[in-house]
C-alpha cells in the first residue's frame, strides 16, 4: 500500500522537474555576413540605429536609458559586457527581427518589439555589428 503514494510522489516529481527545464530555442539558419560585421561604416550605421531606436531600453543611464527599462523582467541588456561576444550573431539578428513575438520570450514578459517590419536585413545586421563592437569586438 505504501508504494502507491511513493509512485505518485515520484511521478509528480518527474513532471515538476520536466516543467522546470530550460526550453530549447530553435533559431533558424541564417547566413552571417561576416565581412559586414567587421566594417567600421556598417558598425557606425548600426550605432546610429541603436541611438535612434534602442537606447531608451538598451542604452546606459549616461546614454539616455529610460529609468523604467530597469524594471523590465527580463531586464533589457545594455550590451557593454564582453560576454555578449560569446553570443552567436545569428541569435542577435533573430532576436532583433522577431522580438517578443516568439516563445519563450512572449510568455516570459519580454517587451522587445519585432524590428523586421521596420528594418531591412542589412540594417539588422548593422545593429548586430554595432552590438558586437559595443561589447568589445575589434
Amino acid at each position: 500500500m505504501q508504494t502507491k503514494p511513493l509512485l505518485l510522489l515520484g511521478l509528480l516529481l518527474c513532471v515538476w522537474l520536466s516543467a522546470c527545464q530550460e526550453e530549447q530555442i530553435q533559431i533558424p539558419k541564417i547566413d552571417v555576413p561576416q565581412q559586414l560585421l567587421a566594417q567600421p561604416e556598417q558598425q557606425k550605421a548600426g550605432a546610429r540605429l541603436f541611438f535612434k531606436h534602442c537606447r531608451e531600453c538598451h542604452g546606459t543611464s549616461a546614454e539616455g536609458r529610460n529609468p523604467r527599462a530597469g524594471r523590465f523582467i527580463p531586464a533589457a541588456p545594455d550590451f557593454v559586457s564582453r560576454s555578449w561576444l560569446e553570443v552567436e550573431p545569428t541569435y542577435l539578428y533573430w532576436r532583433i527581427a522577431t522580438g517578443k513575438q516568439i516563445e519563450p520570450f512572449r510568455s516570459r514578459g519580454s517587451v522587445m518589439p519585432a524590428w523586421k517590419p521596420h528594418f531591412t536585413a542589412q540594417q539588422i545586421w548593422q545593429l548586430v555589428a554595432y552590438l558586437r563592437q559595443r561589447a568589445g569586438a575589434d
